[in-house]
């Protein structure tokens, strides 16, 4: 997940903090491709936008925005059955595979299996990778939750919520783990030692979190109404999502490089820009359906003026952010 193209130039933020409620921006996808014929089971953007890796079932594949006809290369059979996760390192140099029984690492360049590893009895609803894959996030059905220490080869098993965490994120450097969980709960804590660093609590179950890669900013979104920009270091609300909405879901997310900006994809179609400051809708897309009502499961930032998406139809699908013309 390589920093520099993911980078929204300065030009580009001053016009989009510069957008009010009233005047959001939307627009037509530019640029739409079919990576699978199958429905997707799951897919991981890298957070530059460059790699898509996605599972419909039978396979895995690692496709590129560089290698538009064929992927890069695919896991088949036993290796590519059951996959319910994926991710991708923000270094591009490694991606996950889970089906939520056990975990498997691998080299992107070689496509060869790096680790695999299975905490007994737990069944994992969500993970995250470090930015260089020296830290692994595993979120468990329990309410557990493990930090694998790839190069020692070493899993340490926290008990840090009372029901099932639904949603996992981790810092850059892989210091700071995020967790939200049906006890109403989301909490901050350092992998190391599993010690709390902030609590959040909410009037509902937590379904959806997110840190910052510089842990400084922080999501959570609740099953009914709480959606909270947090900052870190104080525990302090930022900002709330400014929408009357209720009930509704984010399947993936990231911040901007500069963390004014946070970009959603959800399970009805729709992908949405979000100011940090104040909680405004900036920009929002409708992803194409081919098989009736797809749902936005990845979403990434593109250079400094686009974003990318790949829904459940496997359309993996490219976007223009707003400039000072609009």
């Amino acid at each position: 997940m390589v920093k520099v193209v993911m980078l929204i130039t300065a030009i580009s933020v001053l016009n989009l903090l510069g957008c009010s409620q009233q005047d959001v921006h939307t627009g037509s996808s530019e640029l739409a491709l079919n990576h699978s014929d199958n429905i997707i089971t799951a897919s991981a953007l890298s957070k530059d936008g460059q790699f898509n890796l996605v599972a419909d079932g039978k396979t895995v594949c690692l496709w590129s925005i560089s290698q538009t006809e064929s992927p890069v290369h695919c896991l088949m059979g036993n290796d590519a059955q059951f996959i319910e996760l994926l991710d991708i390192s923000e270094n591009n140099q490694f991606y996950l595979v889970s089906n939520q029984v056990s975990v498997r690492l691998y080299s992107m360049q070689s496509n060869k299996r790096i680790g695999e590893w299975q905490v007994a009895n737990n069944i994992i609803n969500d993970m995250d990778i470090s930015e260089n894959g020296s830290k692994i996030l595993l979120g468990f059905r329990s309410g557990k939750a493990s930090v694998i220490d790839v190069k020692r080869n070493q899993v340490s098993t926290f008990d840090k919520h009372r029901l099932d965490i639904n949603s996992v994120s981790l810092s850059e450097d892989g210091a700071i783990a995020f967790t939200g969980s049906s006890d109403k709960k989301a909490r901050l804590w350092h992998t190391t030692s599993g010690e709390n660093i902030q609590e959040f609590s909410h009037g509902s179950r937590v379904n959806h979190v997110k840190i910052s890669g510089d842990a400084k900013v922080a999501f959570t979104l609740d099953a009914i109404k709480d959606r909270t920009f947090w900052e870190v270091s104080t525990g302090k609300v930022l900002a709330e999502l400014d929408t009357k909405l209720r009930f509704f879901e984010f399947n993936d997310s990231l911040f901007s490089v500069d963390n004014s900006l946070f970009l959603t994809g959800s399970p009805k179609q729709v992908i949405k820009l979000w100011r940090v400051s104040d909680g405004a809708l900036v920009a929002e897309w409708q992803s194409e359906m081919t098989r009736g009502r797809s749902s936005v499961l990845s979403v990434a930032y593109l250079d400094h003026d686009k974003i990318v998406t790949i829904n459940s139809d496997g359309l993996f699908e490219q976007w223009q952010l707003p400039n000072h013309s609009e």
